[in-house]
């Protein structure tokens, strides 16, 4: 028997890989729809998103379901509880990526930190072409001491400076903004 993670069947993308699924996802999806119609938070979608989660841990048998039928479960409860305009303008994103630093760091080989940013930009490029709406970041402190270690001519902190501005800049770039839509929040978190 597979244990899947919080109970959830994965999510099964249109470009064939799976995903898991994680209530937030859903809420930040519900929050931008609402957004649309003049809702700045909309504490329903907290609620929303619980029915959703109980509906697939207890009543769908199934380990995976597809991308467009999760869209459709939520259409559908969004339809059958009246919220017409919110159904209308609801498009479910790509799930919220992610990136490993240390992955990165380890990927730049001895190639240190100049292969390390080159690595950081094609995937922050590839993630800023993607329907997501959030991106999480880990591993920083991990990556700094990989980086530092290897190269000396860096402090620690001054190398933690860099690649904060340097994911704060490409957050805030002409490249990255052409490619999100000024109506749809981008959250990125940092840890």
């Amino acid at each position: 028997m597979i244990a899947l993670k919080h109970r959830l069947p994965l999510v099964s993308m249109p470009d064939g890989r799976s995903v898991f699924l994680d209530k937030s996802w859903i809420i930040m999806a519900l929050q931008q729809a609402a957004q649309l119609h003049g809702h700045e938070r909309w504490p329903v979608s907290f609620a929303l998103a619980d029915a959703i989660v109980i509906y697939l841990q207890q009543d769908l048998e199934k380990n995976k379901v597809s991308f467009s039928y999760l869209e459709e479960i939520i259409l559908n409860l969004l339809t059958s509880l009246h919220y017409d305009k919110i159904a209308a303008s609801f498009s479910l994103p790509d799930p919220p990526s992610t990136l490993s630093l240390l992955e990165l760091a380890h990927e730049a080989g001895n190639g240190y930190e100049l292969v390390f940013f080159q690595l950081l930009q094609q995937r922050l490029q590839k993630i800023a072409q993607s329907n997501s709406l959030a991106l999480k970041i880990d591993d920083l402190e991990p990556c700094l001491k990989s980086l530092s270690h290897r190269s000396k001519s860096k402090l620690h902190r001054s190398l933690r400076e860099e690649v904060v501005n340097y994911i704060r800049n490409y957050g805030s770039s002409s490249f990255f903004q052409q490619y999100r839509s000024a109506d749809v929040p981008f959250e990125i978190e940092l840890s």
